[in-house]
């Protein structure tokens, strides 16, 4: 089985996982979340395009990204990631320089902001029919985000 079939397989696995997460919302459709890096999350990066900022140069995943994260998660030190639920499907933001302070740093401290963030997008498609209805459905219940979070 290739990776990209593993991660077709546990789609629902990782909706599931984020039904579970601590959602706000920005606007009507834009769900953001802090989380874990946990392999729910991380084994769904793989194969993805990764955008840079700022300036949103494409760029491949770097395997040492993976491997910093299932090593951080395996020494019960999950890195932290902001996830954000959009219609056209689940972005995964995280930091490579001083990944554990992220992101709560740099909704703070405005030189911190300025470090180079990561996002992986992850297509709503690969997520199957229930994707829109679980977005709704969160979407529905929860409060707007607070204002020192910036917009994703």
């Amino acid at each position: 089985m290739s990776e990209t079939e593993g991660a077709a397989v546990s789609a629902e696995s990782l909706i599931e996982y984020l039904k579970t997460q601590p959602w706000c919302k920005q606007g009507d459709s834009v769900l953001v979340a802090v989380a874990k890096g946990t392999p729910e999350i991380v084994d769904h990066l793989a194969n993805h395009e990764v955008k840079v900022f700022p300036g949103g140069l494409t760029v491949k995943l770097q395997k040492s990204v993976l491997t910093n994260f299932k090593s951080k998660y395996e020494e019960e030190q999950p890195l932290p990631v902001v996830l954000v639920w959009k219609p056209e499907g689940l972005e995964v933001w995280y930091r490579k320089h001083n990944p554990s302070m992220f992101p709560y740093d740099a909704w703070a401290d405005q030189a911190v902001a300025a470090h180079e963030q990561e996002r992986v997008l992850i297509p709503a498609a690969e997520f199957g029919p229930t994707f829109m209805d679980e977005h709704a459905s969160i979407a529905a219940k929860v409060k707007e985000c607070p204002t020192m979070m910036p917009p994703y």
